[in-house]
């Protein structure tokens, strides 16, 4: 059972990681804009550019559905990134009413820039420490995001398994 004391420590702790991640973001972000289209682009584009690339052939409808955007707002902005030449719209090969969304080869570029880019900082960060320390910060986030992501379903989370390293 959590104590008035526990929530308040919880709070505070919550204060502390907030600081160290905007911290740490913004010496990410400091060194990231070298390419200059990235400062054309909303953060709700950068996550549809992220997602397009995890996801190639998606439909706007899902895209909207999984960044939980209006429908309307992912056309728009995919109009734009369209017009940037970062995205294409291809016919559905089964339906050709669909279309399917799909990144430039600029935007491909871009995204694993990022992608290299975000991972060299995060082990930068993360080598200033004995790695047995970088071993159990790393592991008690992937506890706690698997204990929140299954909150409406807990038997499912077993916060002792190694999920990530199947």
């Amino acid at each position: 059972m959590e104590t008035d004391d526990d929530r308040q420590a919880t709070n505070e702790l919550a204060a502390r990681f907030m600081r160290v991640f905007d911290a740490s973001f913004k010496q990410m972000s400091q060194r990231r804009h070298h390419n200059h289209v990235f400062k054309d682009l909303s953060i709700n584009q950068l996550h549809m550019l992220n997602m397009i690339h995890h996801h190639p052939g998606t439909a706007q409808k899902e895209l909207a559905e999984l960044l939980q955007i209006t429908p309307a707002a992912v056309s728009t902005a995919i109009r734009e990134m369209e017009s940037m030449g970062l995205v294409e719209r291809k016919a559905d090969q089964f339906d050709a009413r669909l279309m399917r969304l799909y990144l430039s080869e600029e935007a491909n570029q871009i995204i694993s820039e990022n992608l290299a880019h975000r991972h060299a900082a995060i082990a930068k960060l993360l080598s200033v420490l004995p790695i047995e320390e970088q071993h159990m910060i790393v592991a008690s986030l992937e506890k706690a995001l698997l204990i929140y992501t299954n909150h409406d379903n807990p038997e499912s989370a077993d916060p002792n398994a190694d999920h990530c390293n199947r």
